[in-house]
C-alpha cells in the first residue's frame, strides 16, 4: 500500500519499507503522486494554483508537501499551517569495505549515527540497507537497496569472561562493536565490495557492475527483524526507528487524509504545508537538514505567490507550526527521570512539549492554540515538562521558528526506550496523532 491512512498495520507495512531516509523520501514521494500532488521544482511554486496540491523534492532526502485553499483571503488574514518532522534515527554506518581481521574472523569497520543506546545492539540479527552509487559504460546511477538478504551480529563476551557486564555496560565502538562480516579469509575486504557489486547488479537490472564499479554508498545496519505489535491486546507497537518515522507517517497520512475530503478547496485561503527532513540526530546543518536554505526558501516563495501584497514574515506572525517529534512518556521502573508533576502515560495522548529555555520552541500563546485546537477536535493530548536536573532531548523546532519568524508547538507521541533499536509506543496514540494532524490540515 502505497497510501498513508493512520491505520496501525498500514504504518507497520511503512515501517518495514522505510529503513533508510531514502526510502522514507521515495514512499512519501508515492504516497503524495497517489493522493494527486503535482511534483515540482522551486521554481515552478510562482506558476502554481489555489485548490491544487503540490510536493517539492529536495536533493535526495527532504521535501514539503503544500496546498493553497480556493478561497482569497483578505489583507492581513491568511495564515500558513506547518507539519515538520524528521526521517532519521540512530544507527550504525559502514565506514568503508576495510574489513578488521582477528581470532579467525572478519570484522566490518563502522561508526555510529546518532545519539544511541548502544548495549542492546549486541546479540541481534542486524542487515545492511541504504544507497549505492555505481558507474557501469560512463554513466553514474544509483541503487537504493532494503535489504541484502544476509545476517550479521555483533556478539557479546560471555559473563564468565566479563563478570561485571551487568554493573554497567560501556563498549567502544571503533573496537569492540564491530559486526562480524564471516570467517577469516586472504579476500575478505574484497568479499564484501564484492557482495555490494553483485547486489547493485540484481536491484538496479544492470548487468557486470564490479567493484571497481562502486563509486560511494551510504549504507546502514539495522535490526533486521521487522515492526511488531505486543501487549496483552495488542495494545503496543515495538520497532526501531519510531522516532521520527511514526511523526513523519502520521504527519502525512494526515495531509493526504485532508486532500481526500477536498480540503484544497476549502473556502478558506490558508495554506497548508508539510516538511520532511533529515539529519536531526546529528544537529541538521546539512543541505537537507532542518537548518538549511530549504526550509525558509520554500516558505518565502510559497508566500509570495500566493500572498502577493503582504511581506512573507507578517504572513508568518500569524501562522503556527507544528514540530513533530517524539516525546518521552514516564518510565514506570525509573519515574526518578521525568517530571513527578507532569506524568505522562502512554495511550492518554499527543505530548505538547514545553521547556522555558527554549530547547522546544513551544512559547505561551501557540500553547494555548494547540491545546483549544485539541479540545475542539476531541483529540487528547498531555503536557510535558523535562525534570529540571535534566535538560532532555532537543527538536527541529527552534531551529525552524527561528529561521521562518513563525510560533511554533513542539508535539509528540510519547515513547519508552528511545534512541534503543526497539522504541515502544502505544498504538492508541498513533491512531489519535493521524487524527490530529488530518483535522489540523483541514
Amino acid at each position: 500500500m502505497k497510501v498513508l491512512n493512520g491505520d496501525i498495520a498500514n504504518f507497520i507495512e511503512f515501517l518495514d519499507k522505510t529503513p533508510t531516509p531514502f526510502h522514507v523520501f521515495s514512499r512519501l514521494s508515492e504516497a503524495l503522486e497517489e493522493a494527486g500532488c503535482k511534483k515540482i521544482s522551486l521554481s515552478d511554486v510562482s506558476s502554481c494554483e489555489r485548490g491544487k496540491p503540490y510536493y517539492i523534492p529536495y536533493s535526495d532526502s527532504a521535501l514539503l508537501a503544500f496546498f493553497a485553499g480556493s478561497g482569497e483571503p483578505e489583507k492581513g488574514s491568511g495564515r500558513i499551517l506547518i507539519g515538520a518532522a524528521h526521517v532519521d534515527y540512530p544507527v550504525f554506518k559502514i565506514k568503508n569495505t576495510k574489513v578488521r581481521k582477528g581470532s579467525g574472523v572478519l570484522r566490518m569497520n563502522i561508526e555510529m549515527y546518532g545519539g544511541a543506546i548502544v548495549h542492546p545492539w549486541l546479540d541481534r540479527a542486524l542487515k545492511i540497507t541504504g544507497r549505492v552509487y555505481f558507474k557501469k559504460d560512463g554513466r553514474l546511477s544509483f541503487a537504493d537497496i532494503g535489504d541484502f538478504g544476509r545476517r550479521f551480529v555483533i556478539p557479546n563476551a560471555a559473563i564468565h569472561m566479563n563478570r561485571g557486564i551487568n554493573d554497567g555496560a560501556k563498549f567502544s565502538i571503533q573496537n569492540q562493536l564491530l559486526p562480524f562480516f564471516g570467517l577469516d579469509s586472504e579476500d575478505g575486504e574484497e568479499a564484501f565490495a564484492k557482495m555490494i557489486a553483485e547486489k547493485v547488479s540484481e536491484v538496479s537490472g544492470t548487468e557486470g557492475i564490479t567493484p571497481k564499479g562502486i563509486m560511494s554508498f551510504d549504507l546502514s545496519l539495522v535490526i533486521a527483524e521487522g515492526a511488531s505489535l505486543c501487549g496483552a491486546s495488542d495494545e503496543f507497537i515495538l520497532a526501531q526507528g519510531l522516532d521520527d518515522r511514526s511523526m513523519v507517517y502520521t504527519l502525512f497520512s494526515g495531509f493526504t487524509g485532508a486532500l481526500a475530503e477536498d480540503t484544497a478547496n476549502a473556502k478558506t485561503g490558508d495554506i497548508r504545508l508539510a516538511f520532511a527532513f533529515n539529519h536531526e540526530e546529528c544537529g541538521s546543518e546539512t543541505d537537507v537538514g532542518a537548518r538549511s536554505a530549504f526550509a525558509s526558501e520554500a516558505v518565502k516563495a510559497i508566500a509570495e505567490k500566493f500572498f502577493p501584497e503582504e511581506h512573507c514574515l507578517d504572513v508568518c506572525q500569524r501562522s503556527l507550526l507544528l514540530s513533530a517529534d517524539m516525546g518521552h512518556a514516564t518510565h514506570p521502573s525509573f519515574p526518578e527521570f521525568s517530571d513527578s508533576t507532569s506524568p505522562i502515560e502512554l495511550g492518554k495522548g499527543i505530548v505538547l512539549k514545553t521547556a522555558w529555555n527554549q530547547s522546544y520552541s513551544t512559547k505561551a500563546e501557540p500553547m494555548a492554540e494547540f491545546a483549544s485546537f485539541c479540545e475542539e477536535n476531541g483529540i487528547p493530548y498531555q503536557r510535558f515538562t523535562n525534570n529540571s536536573d535534566n535538560r532532555g532531548g532537543g527538536t527541529i523546532g527552534p531551529m525552524l521558528s527561528a529561521s521562518l519568524g513563525i510560533k511554533t508547538c513542539d508535539i509528540g507521541i510519547p515513547i519508552l526506550a528511545m534512541h534503543s533499536p526497539k522504541e515502544l509506543g502505544a498504538v492508541k496514540d498513533h491512531e489519535d496523532t493521524a487524527k490530529l494532524f488530518k483535522a489540523f490540515f483541514s
